[in-house]
Parts: structure tokens; C-alpha cells; sequence
């Protein structure tokens, strides 16, 4: 290179030169250039590293920031749902109480019952009896009354309840089975000084012809019979008769026999008679029995043509001016209760009534007291 360099001219020299000064220039530039390039490129990746190093502060800060809002949003909601179904279940709590209570009022006042109105009025008049009580068996209203939950020695009136009770525990079949008057029957009716049927001691007869015995004639050894068919034996059927009180929702009443015997545990109210006497009619077989006038029995081996019982109380109120028809009825005496009866009457509005009366003075007067009470309270 020196010996090429000693035979250039000197125009070739400097040439030469200022190609070598453009070289180095350009080199230098291209470095400068490399060095600034590499030194933007670091300062982009220090920057982009710093900014999102920033953003994912501000994303966590952000997303610290919304988990604490949702957290409190959350604790805000599950106390809002929490007081939300603290108060749904207290207010369920509430209805059911309620509905418990609601109930055990049913329960208490039972399938049966009415009710005094504004407008019921005490029975007044040519009444005798102590005791008294109209209820529009329609609208279930005590219309007029005198004493009506006043204890009284319910008498044969308690015969209501024992087929009523017979009644909802047989069936169809059950009545057409025959059974024979048993001693301890007759004898019990007997013993208590009770009325008889008609029956006799070893008389088969129908359990059928049991409820109208029961009822008709007022047969103290028909209801016996009855009870024994039922229950096995007259105490336990005495069980059901006050369970069957109960489930009317009955407070007033007691019975300690199916005839009607006095007795300090044999008790009731005319307000409650009434209530039997109001489920009784609402019996198909209680109800064609208490309305039946007369009934020829079938045939048994001591009467092969039957025999013919008669309700004595429908047959003498019948053609009495009272202002609807006499329906069905059960009378009773014994010399705590006096006369009494409770009857049932359609009025010539075609609504139906319940009377039940107490403590009249003969059974004649206790029949007047039901037509003056039907005749004046009625519509």
C-alpha cells in the first residue's frame, strides 16, 4: 500500500484521502446511528417495562379496589338477604302461628256451631220451660234463646247422641244383621228405670230396628243393645259418645250413659243438644230415623209381623199452627230435667230450625213451648 501510495500523483492522493475522510465519516455516522438506535430500543424497553410495571399496579389496585367493592357489595347483599329472609321466615313463623291458631279454633268450635247476632232476642211469651233455645239451622244464627248454656240434665235427649254415634261407626250392611235382646240389655234399661222399646229379651231383631228403637219409643234397652252391638260394651260405646262430643267441639257436655239416666257426670246445655241434634240431620239414617212418625220393625222370631212404634212427639205437634212443618224430634223426662225435647221444623220459607227446650212442666206444655217458640221466632 505504501509503494502504491509513493507512485499517486498528488491529485490521486488527495482523492484518495477525502474518499478515506468520507469512509471514516460515514463509519462514524453508522455508528452513532447504531448507538442511538440501541439506546432509543433500551429506552422503549425501560419505559414499556415501567409502564406496565404501572399498569398491572393499577390493575391490582383496580381489581383490589373492585374486590373490596365487591366484597362489601356482597356482605351489603347477604345482609340484605339475610335480614330479607330473617324477615320472609319471620313472617312465615307468623302465618303459621296463625294458621295453628286458626286451627285450634276450629278444632275448639268443631264441624258445628252458630253463633248469637245483633238481632237474637230473648224468648219471652207463654214459655214455660227454663230453658231455650232457636237456631236457623240455614244460616247457623241463634235467633231467640232463654238460658241456652245453662247445665241441664239432658234426659232421653241424649238418645240423639247415642244413634248418632251408632251411626258413624257402622256401616250399610252392618244394619241389616240381626242381633237377640240381651239380658244385660233389658236389664240395664231396666234397672235405671228406663223406657222399653217393645223388644223382648231374646227377640232377634235388626240393627236397624235398634235405631228406632232407640228413638221412636225412646227404648232405654234398645240403645243398650245398640251400644253393646257397637262397642262390644256400654262403657267403651259411653267413650265414643264423648269423643263424638268433642270432635262437635261440645264444652258443655258429658254423658256416663247411651240412655239418658241421671247422673252427676250426665251433663249438658240446651245450646249443645242442639249442635247434636244439628249433626244428626246431616246423618242420611239419624236423620230418617228422628223423622220418622211410625215404623213397622221387621220380622223377628217373637213377632213374626213386627211390631209398631210411634214417635209420640211428632204425632201430637203435627197439626199445630206453628208456621212450617214439624221435622223430626227426641223428648226426654226424668225428674232433674223436667219435660224437654229438641225438635227440628221447615218454615213455610222453606228455612229449617232447631228448638231445644229444658225443665217444662208436663209433655204437653213442653210441645206447646216448641210451637210458641217456632210460631213467634220462625220466619
Amino acid at each position: 500500500m505504501s509503494r502504491y501510495r509513493r507512485n499517486m500523483t498528488d491529485e490521486e492522493r488527495k482523492a484518495y484521502r477525502k474518499k478515506k475522510r468520507l469512509i471514516r465519516k460515514i463509519q462514524v455516522y453508522t455508528e452513532i446511528g447504531l448507538i442511538s438506535l440501541a439506546i432509543i430500543i433500551a429506552a422503549g424497553f425501560v419505559i414499556s417495562h415501567i409502564k406496565g410495571k404501572d399498569d398491572s399496579l393499577a390493575v391490582a389496585a383496580e381489581e383490589q379496589v373492585a374486590s373490596k367493592e365487591a366484597a362489601s357489595e356482597e356482605a351489603t347483599e347477604e345482609k340484605s338477604e339475610g335480614l330479607k329472609l330473617s324477615g320472609t321466615k319471620a313472617k312465615e313463623e307468623t302465618q303459621k302461628e296463625a294458621e295453628e291458631e286458626e286451627e285450634k279454633t276450629t278444632a275448639s268450635s268443631g264441624s258445628y256451631s252458630a253463633k248469637s247476632t245483633d238481632a237474637t232476642v230473648s224468648i219471652g211469651g207463654d214459655v214455660v220451660s227454663t230453658n231455650a233455645i232457636l237456631i236457623n239451622n240455614d244460616t247457623k244464627e241463634i235467633i231467640a234463646s232463654r238460658n241456652p248454656n245453662e247445665k241441664i240434665v239432658p234426659a232421653s235427649m241424649t238418645k240423639v247422641m247415642t244413634v248418632l254415634t251408632a251411626a258413624n261407626h257402622l256401616t250399610e250392611d252392618q244394619l241389616n244383621e240381626v242381633v237377640a235382646m240381651s239380658h244385660e240389655a233389658v236389664d240395664y234399661s231396666y234397672a235405671g228405670g228406663g223406657s222399653t222399646s217393645g223388644f223382648v229379651e231374646g227377640e232377634e231383631v235388626t240393627v236397624r230396628d235398634l235405631f228406632y228403637g232407640t228413638i221412636l219409643p225412646s227404648g232405654g234397652d234398645a240403645a243398650a243393645q245398640l251400644a253393646i252391638y257397637v262397642a262390644g260394651d256400654i262403657d267403651s260405646f259411653v267413650a265414643m259418645m264423648n269423643e263424638e262430643a268433642d270432635s262437635l267441639g261440645l264444652t258443655g257436655t258429658h254423658f256416663d250413659n247411651p240412655v239418658g239416666f241421671y247422673g252427676d257426670d250426665h251433663y249438658s246445655t240446651p245450646y249443645d243438644i242442639s249442635i247434636i241434634m244439628m249433626a244428626a240431620l246431616d246423618n242420611p239414617l239419624c236423620k230418617e230415623v228422628l223423622t220418622t212418625k211410625v215404623y213397622n220393625s221387621t220380622a223377628t222370631n217373637v213377632n213374626p209381623e213386627g211390631i209398631t212404634i210411634s214417635n209420640w212427639f211428632l204425632r201430637k205437634i203435627e197439626d199445630k199452627d206453628l208456621g212450617g212443618e214439624i221435622e223430626g224430634a227426641k223428648t226426654g223426662f226424668v225428674n232433674e230435667s223436667g219435660n224437654c225435647a229438641v225438635s227440628s221444623m221447615i218454615s213455610a220459607s222453606g228455612t229449617e230450625y232447631i228448638c231445644c227446650t229444658t225443665n217444662s212442666t208436663s209433655s204437653w206444655r213442653c210441645i206447646y213451648d216448641h210451637v210458641d217458640i217456632y210460631k213467634a221466632y220462625a220466619k
